[in-house]
């Protein structure tokens, strides 16, 4: 039988490529830094539109991976005592994978993105947010439905982790923006994530395979709807001629 790291690694690397696999529609980019208004709206109007055929494909293939993970729940938990060798290796895990870390990453790229002039950077941080508000809005809310017990038994939020979800939505995000070069590096730390999870027994291994598989339908319902940001207006000099430009960006 496996030991349970090469169990943990090839769950986790299977969720990163699968998921992350699963073609996205072409993206129509805003003709200019979006302003923080029209991304706000868009939140709201995530939560509908993250109810899709696409969601379903998603979370149909993680919840097969979660329930194949589930048979090796017990036996995972059991075997992960407290390696005083991982604990600091570790640790840096639960901190960069909190919602509070990653939320601050989208609105320092966005903000960078405004002071730098730059369209796609500050897209990117935009996505990252609204992934970020999407995904645990709808993580949060199967923890208080399905009040599954930690394995430390600290409380009853297991189920799914928000830790993996909030890694694995800027992994997906990223790598829709950048590609691979960016994004197998933000799959293999939200991996990471995951495995400190599990490694510190605040989740069992369906947890977090669960927990990416959200915030990857999330950063993918984020992603596929292209013309989100609206219409930009601004001013024309042609010919001698001034005027305004108005231009829309389709939904």
């Amino acid at each position: 039988m496996p030991s349970s790291s090469v169990r943990l690694a090839c769950v986790a690397t299977l969720l990163a490529l699968v998921l992350g696999s699963v073609p996205c529609s072409a993206q129509t980019a805003a003709p200019g830094p979006p302003s923080i208004g029209p991304v706000l709206r868009e939140m709201p109007r995530d939560l509908w539109h993250f109810i899709s055929w696409d969601t379903a494909a998603v979370l149909g293939i993680g919840g097969g991976a979660a329930l194949v993970g589930h048979i090796w729940d017990d036996d995972l938990a059991g075997e992960l005592e407290t390696n005083i060798r991982l604990n600091d290796a570790m640790q840096p895990g639960h901190t960069y994978g909190a919602f509070s870390v990653q939320a601050l990453v989208g609105v320092g790229l966005y903000t960078g993105g405004w002071i730098a002039k730059k369209q796609g950077l500050a897209v990117t941080g935009a996505d990252i947010m609204r992934a970020q508000i999407l995904s645990q809005a709808y993580v949060q809310a199967i923890k208080y439905a399905t009040q599954r017990e930690r394995p430390d038994g600290s409380n009853s939020l297991s189920f799914p982790s928000g830790h993996s979800a909030s890694a694995f939505a800027t992994a997906a995000v990223l790598q829709r923006h950048y590609g691979w070069k960016v994004g197998v590096p933000a799959a293999i730390l939200a991996g990471y994530v995951a495995t400190a999870r599990v490694h510190d027994n605040k989740h069992y291994l369906s947890d977090v395979i669960f927990g990416g598989t959200m915030g990857v339908a999330a950063a993918r319902t984020v992603i596929l709807h292209a013309g989100r940001y609206g219409m930009a207006v601004g001013p024309r000099v042609d010919k001698g001629m001034t005027g305004v430009l108005v231009t829309i960006v389709p939904r």
